[in-house]
């Protein structure tokens, strides 16, 4: 633990991510408890412990260089076994967080880490997006989707959940995909403010945090239902 407690210190001075003490501890647990539960249940891809470090919790806390202070209310779809958004609910326990992944299981792991870390701000939900959109609709100021959902269908699904003027800060691999949701933006009353790119710090892969900012109310009949953003994407 002593190791990758210094390898996650070094590296998060190398991305100029200044943490405090008791969020690294924290963090380091989650860790430890997702490698731990990964070995009987597919929460990640990622088996070694310091590519969970770097891939996961430093690609997560990348965000803080772009969340505003005054970005209270965040919902994170499709967050997996927590990411980017149980990271961020560590760094920022002033900030509330709504976690939602259709995968139960996940989610149950989650919960569990909430409960042994003793997180006071982040709620979880198994709902599909489409339902959850019900109660939930402009009610964040920020959504976060670190995913490989094409960038036009996540709008779909993303965008109505935002207050006006709030931001979706979805995580991407590639570039590819902003010129094709040019469409869903416009439909969405939303557009693309910024690109903001970063290389994490060992193994340099490449990192894009979009920036895309709801201008005006969401027609309210988006999201559209289950399956029809993929079928026919806007």
């Amino acid at each position: 633990m002593k190791e990758i407690k210094e390898y996650f210190e070094n590296l998060l001075e190398k991305a100029e991510i200044e943490a405090e003490k008791d969020k690294i501890e924290k963090m380091l647990q989650f860790s430890e408890l997702l490698y731990e539960k990964n070995k009987f249940m597919n929460l990640t891809a990622i088996r070694d412990k310091k590519e969970i470090i770097e891939k996961h919790f430093i690609d997560s806390l990348l965000l803080t260089k772009i969340i505003k202070e005054d970005e209270k209310k965040f919902i994170d779809v499709g967050t997996g076994a927590g990411f980017p958004g149980l990271v961020l609910s560590i760094y920022y326990p002033e900030k509330e967080f709504l976690l939602v992944d259709s995968v139960r299981k996940k989610v149950e792991f989650i919960n569990e880490v909430i409960e042994k870390l003793d997180l006071k701000n982040v709620k979880t939900s198994s709902e599909r997006a489409e339902e959850l959109i019900k109660n939930k609709r402009e009610s964040f100021d920020t959504a976060l989707c670190r995913g490989v959902a094409n960038l036009r269908i996540i709008l779909e699904y993303m965008i109505p959940f935002l207050k006006i003027n709030g931001r979706f800060l979805p995580q991407k691999q590639n570039l590819n995909e902003i010129e094709e949701a040019g469409n869903a933006l416009k439909v969405l009353n939303a557009q693309l403010e910024n690109v903001y790119k970063f290389n994490l710090p060992e193994s340099n892969d490449d990192r894009i945090i979009l920036e895309i900012k709801k201008m005006k109310k969401t027609d309210g009949k988006y999201p559209r239902k289950t399956g029809v953003p993929a079928k026919k994407p806007l």
